[in-house]
């Protein structure tokens, strides 16, 4: 019932892309992805000996998801009482064009139900089936594909034209 090291490893090599990209449309910062996706891969570490190789990877995502959560939690609540200032560190990479894509692509998915969000980057980005997101989100696989077609339909009104 334990993993070990070279399976946590594997397991951290296969999803460390697919939580990135995910993270990344929630956290809009690239460090603090890759600061969540570690934390994740820590705490699945810690818990190595209750943990079954079968289920590795949708506890992983559902633990570097809930630790997402936590951060925007958190992020809220420091700009409420004002303990931070949070500056955005666009991708000095991208275009103006690609930033304004970007910008409306993160406006409408902030504008979208959370649990329609996260279905729709898990299937979207990460490219999860809808039985592995139903494992992920402890839902039934039908309530995956009803929140997805919500999602897509109210993404396509919020992008109202643009194909991003």
């Amino acid at each position: 019932m334990a993993i070990d090291e070279s399976t946590l490893l594997a397991c951290h090599a296969r999803l460390e892309k697919p939580l990135h990209n995910v993270l990344y449309r929630r956290l809009w910062d690239a460090h603090e992805c890759q600061d969540v996706i570690q934390d994740a891969f820590l705490a699945l570490w810690d818990r190595r000996r209750r943990i079954d190789a079968a289920s590795l990877d949708a506890l992983a995502w559902t633990t570097t998801l809930n630790l997402a959560k936590n951060r925007l939690r958190w992020r809220s609540v420091r700009r409420f009482v004002a303990l931070e200032d949070v500056h955005e560190h666009p991708d000095p990479a991208l275009s103006p064009e690609q930033l304004a894509a970007q910008g409306r692509v993160r406006a409408a998915l902030e504008r979208l139900d959370a649990r329609q969000r996260d279905v729709l980057l898990l299937s979207e980005v990460a490219g999860l089936t809808t039985n592995e997101i139903a494992a992920v989100l402890g839902i039934a696989p039908g309530t995956v594909g009803s929140r997805k077609h919500e999602a897509v339909k109210r993404m396509r009104e919020l992008l109202g034209g643009h194909d991003e």
